[in-house]
């Protein structure tokens, strides 16, 4: 299926100004702003659009709170939309905006885009690392950087009401391949033409392991950085600037290998600097993570549950054609 990944972002927000003034001490570059509309982008052209919540022009769907209230997904040519219109025009009603961008709502209530759109081309050139018997920098010191600059918005993450619904409408009807499952937490999909370990996570609004509330929420979004080091230079930066992290402060999942660093962000949920991200193809088989095992490779601030012991190592493969997330109570 011809989806790539992320064009664009639509946040609806309590606070514009605050959030306008976050998104560029975050690194991100503002394109237009006004008094009630921001547009921002990253390295790779994909963008950020900001609208206070309730303004028109923010899609309705039945999201609850501020955050990301559509997300526009990139095909690369205008035959590729025009089949997916087709087929979702079926049942469900599409419209074609003045950009000739489709927008509909699906069954289980989220707004999504679609949209004709390549990335920028873009390559970043991170720091070739030394360890112990290997040299692979020699008489050259490590780039020195005084922030974060976002390449590319990596994923979306939201909290779900039916993890298998959306999962079902994403991969049957958009193309989504299933990366990984973790359990009793959601599942990890990817665009069908997308390499990323995943684009956007489908996550169980009942797992209260990391404090989701019942409800359809945005949760956060991943904008990729070059490497530990952009990561750390744009936490010390927010850190001058006022703004604190999420309490688990830098750390590496398991699931998808990806390193991070989270936010909490005025405009709903969290932003996530994230690096060396697991890429995968046709021939990745996805696995099954027990949900502590999948959280972290290592963390600097560990929480609760995970200080009395390391997690149980619990992994194992599935066939994507089969498998299904199974809620824990």
């Amino acid at each position: 299926m011809p989806i790539t990944g992320i064009a664009e972002i639509i946040y609806g927000v309590e606070d514009f100004d605050t959030c306008v003034e976050f998104f560029e001490d975050y690194g991100l570059s503002r394109l237009e702003s006004g008094s009630d509309h921001a547009l921002f982008s990253v390295i790779s052209g994909q963008q950020i659009r900001v609208y206070p919540l309730g303004d028109d022009r923010v899609p309705k769907s039945e999201l609850m709170g501020p955050g990301v209230q559509e997300c526009i997904w990139a095909v690369p040519r205008q035959q590729d939309l025009d089949g997916l219109v087709a087929d979702l025009s079926r049942d469900h009603e599409v419209t074609i905006d003045e950009t000739g961008t489709a927008h509909f709502v699906t069954s289980f209530g989220q707004a999504i885009g679609l949209r004709v759109f390549q990335p920028l081309p873009y390559t970043c050139c991170p720091a070739p690392t030394n360890a112990p018997g290997i040299i692979n920098r020699m008489n050259v010191p490590r780039k020195w950087l005084s922030r974060a600059i976002p390449k590319t918005i990596s994923h979306c993450v939201w909290t779900f009401l039916d993890v298998n619904e959306a999962f079902d409408f994403y991969s049957q009807r958009l193309g989504f391949r299933m990366s990984d499952i973790q359990k009793g937490v959601g599942i990890y999909i990817r665009a069908g033409r997308s390499t990323n370990h995943h684009n956007i996570m489908l996550a169980d609004a009942d797992q209260v392991l990391f404090g989701f509330d019942g409800k359809f929420r945005f949760h956060h979004v991943n904008f990729g950085v070059e490497d530990l080091d952009e990561i750390m230079a744009g936490k010390n930066y927010m850190t001058r600037k006022g703004y604190g992290d999420n309490g688990w402060g830098f750390g590496r999942h398991r699931v998808s290998s990806e390193l991070f660093l989270y936010m909490p962000s005025p405009a709903g949920g969290e932003v996530e600097y994230g690096a060396d991200c697991d890429q995968v193809d046709g021939n990745w088989r996805p696995r099954v993570w027990g949900a502590a095992f999948a959280a972290f490779t290592f963390i600097h601030d560990m929480p609760d549950w995970l200080k009395e012991h390391e997690p149980e190592w619990d992994v194992s493969y599935v066939t994507p054609e089969t498998a299904r997330y199974v809620p824990i109570k």
